[in-house]
C-alpha cells in the first residue's frame, strides 16, 4: 500500500479548525488532536513534568503533583523566553506521540491522518506532514466565534488574537487555504483539496 499521507492543519484561534476535522471524519480522516495531547501530557508523562518542574519550579504543580495550567499560562504569558521555553519542552513530546500515531494508522492501512496544530510552524510539526492546510477566518469574525465559543469578552478575545499570525503568513506557508468566513462553501474547499491529494 501507499505510505500513509500525513495532513498538518492549523489556524488561528476562532478560524473554525475543529470543524474542519469534523467534516475530515466524514471522509474517513482521523485527526490528532495536539491540544488533547498536551493536556495527557500534562497529566501522564513523567519525564516532560520533571522538565518542567526543573525549568519552571514546584509552584506550577497543585496538591496533586499536576501541573496547573492556569499558573503556567500566567508566568509564559507576559515573558517571551519563557513561553519559548515551555514550547521547546512540550513540543518535542508532541511530535513524539504523533509520530506514535501516524505509525498506528499507518499499520491499520489508513489513507491520511490529520496533525491538528495551532502552533503546527512554531512547533517544527510542518516537517512531518505531507501537506499543509491552514484554515482562516477575518478578524472580526475570529472575535464573535471565540467570544461565543469561550464566552469571554471582546477585549479578553482581542488580546487573545493580538499574539497570533496574520493571515498572510499561513497564505505564505500552507500548501492549501480554507477561507471559513462562514459565507463561503467550507465543504467544497474542502473536497477540492482532498480530490488533488487523491484522497476522495
Amino acid at each position: 500500500g501507499l505510505p500513509i499521507k500525513v495532513i498538518g492543519l492549523t489556524g488561528n484561534s476562532g478560524s473554525g479548525k475543529g470543524y474542519i476535522s469534523e467534516l475530515l471524519k466524514e471522509y474517513g480522516i482521523r485527526s490528532v488532536d495536539t491540544d488533547a495531547l498536551v493536556h495527557k501530557l500534562y497529566q501522564n508523562n513523567g519525564e516532560c513534568k520533571d522538565e518542567l518542574r526543573k525549568n519552571f519550579g514546584d509552584s506550577v504543580f497543585d496538591s496533586e503533583d499536576n501541573i496547573d495550567r492556569k499558573k503556567l499560562a500566567q508566568i509564559v504569558f507576559s515573558d517571551h523566553f519563557k513561553l519559548s521555553l515551555l514550547n521547546k519542552i512540550v513540543h518535542k513530546y508532541v511530535i513524539k506521540q504523533c509520530d506514535i500515531e501516524i505509525s498506528k494508522a499507518d499499520k491499520r492501512l489508513e489513507r491520511a491522518i490529520v496533525i491538528d496544530a495551532p502552533q503546527l510552524f512554531e512547533a517544527g510539526m510542518d516537517e512531518i506532514c505531507d501537506i499543509i492546510i491552514a484554515v482562516v477566518a477575518d478578524e472580526n469574525v475570529r472575535i464573535k466565534r471565540i467570544v461565543e465559543r469561550d464566552r469571554i469578552s471582546y477585549s479578553d478575545a482581542c488580546m487573545r488574537i493580538k499574539n497570533q499570525h496574520l493571515n498572510e503568513f499561513y497564505r505564505r506557508n500552507a500548501d492549501y487555504i480554507i477561507e471559513n468566513n462562514g459565507l463561503s462553501d467550507v465543504r467544497g474547499q474542502l473536497e477540492d483539496i482532498l480530490k488533488k491529494e487523491c484522497l476522495i
